[in-house]
């Protein structure tokens, strides 16, 4: 299943150029009058070519431009179902997109895979949290909430680190990756731990991501951090604010399930 249009600009947002973003932007700004347009005629409306559109399609996910056609007609009838919603000032605008993108989160069971997951942290030797860039601070996140707790486990924030850490996987250890698009990058690393028998867990918002296949449970959060300004100009929030939350409910559950732990030893 494709992400709508919506989710695939918030995932792939970072790794857009200036011409690309301007193409969206005009896009979501008024998305039924481009329904329909054949990949020259859209070109044709934003004066670049035809590869321009279908290099700039490709960067968020879609394979061609017929299936970025279906999606483009899915979220106008997506939309075209929707109340209408009141423009409010930006300040309610800025808190709206975040309250969307945890109403989506709220909606999804997580609790059975938390748990499963959490368990492998406390039967694990040790843990090693991952993530580059803005995820990497959601990993570092992660490791400050449980030092809270009197634990400490290492954040892994660059590639470098990645790779040796990669030629020296253990079996006992729990490796937690943090990437919104989940890059093909943390292979290397998944691979070795598989060949191990270590456990991995993926934390993205990429539902289509191909690594997901090969990792031990993956938890996809919501891509919903985007909104257009009245400018018509697309504003990205920072996704980091749904990895930050996702870090303090496993702290949380590690702390819960440690507490459990000790009363059954204390029974």
């Amino acid at each position: 299943m494709m992400h709508n249009i919506e989710e695939a600009i918030t995932i792939h947002y970072t790794k857009m150029f200036k011409t690309d973003k301007k193409i969206f932007e005009q896009i979501m700004a008024d998305p039924a009058q481009y329904v329909g347009l054949s990949i020259h005629d859209m070109a044709d409306r934003f004066d670049v070519s035809s590869p321009t559109i279908l290099r700039a399609i490709k960067k968020i996910g879609y394979s061609g431009y017929p299936e970025f056609k279906l999606a483009l007609d899915s979220f106008v009838n997506d939309k075209n179902q929707e109340k209408p919603v009141h423009k409010s000032s930006l300040f309610h605008e800025v808190i709206n997109t975040y309250e969307r993108s945890f109403s989506k989160l709220k909606e999804l069971d997580m609790e059975k895979d938390i748990i499963e997951f959490v368990e492998w942290m406390h039967d694990s030797q040790d843990v090693k949290c991952i993530g580059f860039d803005n995820t990497g601070l959601a990993a570092q996140q992660l490791v400050y909430s449980l030092y809270s707790q009197g634990v400490f486990y290492e954040a892994i924030t660059t590639e470098t680190q990645m790779h040796y850490l990669s030629q020296s996987v253990k079996k006992e250890w729990v490796y937690i990756i943090y990437s919104v698009t989940a890059m093909d990058l943390y292979s290397e690393l998944i691979d070795a731990a598989n060949d191990a028998g270590a456990k991995t867990i993926l934390i993205t918002m990429n539902k289509d991501a191909e690594i997901a296949k090969k990792v031990s449970k993956s938890f996809v959060l919501p891509a919903a951090s985007t909104f257009l300004r009245e400018d018509g100009s697309l504003r990205q929030l920072d996704v980091r604010f749904e990895m930050f939350l996702f870090s303090e409910i496993i702290s949380y559950y590690f702390n819960w399930i440690g507490d459990q732990r000790e009363q059954k030893t204390k029974k």
